[in-house]
């Protein structure tokens, strides 16, 4: 069976997104001769955690990168901690998606795919297109004070 026919069955089966919605928002491709399941479970999971570890990590974890000691001092002690918490969800998927890498499941790979669609559709790509625009507009408006110092010795 054509690996986009066996998605198809998947998808009506467990309510997962369209082929078409996974590939525009993910970027996959599907290679015809693999499992269609796990490829797209791998390329939406890299997808996920190669943005988390460029974006999401250096910025609440105090990376010491120059960018990053800027970065925190623009943003509201609520929106680093909305950032932490879209950081603890993707974790958590994080290890589900390791388990699945150990025990091969196609009905929990579905759920984590439907549970990563759902989470980055209702949540993620809000937050991050925020965060994205405000850190963009902080970058711009960047200006360092003039200050007088006197030095008494």
């Amino acid at each position: 069976m054509v690996p986009a026919e066996r998605y198809k069955k998947m998808q009506e089966k467990f309510q997962l997104p369209h082929l078409t919605e996974l590939r525009q928002t993910f970027k996959i491709e599907i290679d015809e001769n693999g499992e269609i399941i796990d490829q797209i479970r791998n390329e939406i999971s890299d997808h996920l955690f190669t943005f988390t570890e460029r974006i999401i990590e250096p910025i609440i974890s105090g990376s010491e990168a120059l960018c990053c000691l800027y970065e925190q001092g623009m943003l509201t002690k609520e929106e680093k901690q909305r950032l932490f918490e879209l950081y603890r969800q993707i974790q958590s998927l994080k290890w589900e998606n390791n388990l699945l890498l150990i025990r091969h499941d196609d009905k929990a790979t579905a759920k984590w795919i439907r549970k990563t669609w759902d989470f980055w559709n209702e949540d993620l790509e809000k937050d991050m297109t925020k965060l994205c625009k405000k850190l963009s507009a902080s970058w711009k408006d960047l200006r360092f004070k003039k200050e007088r110092t006197s030095y008494h010795g």
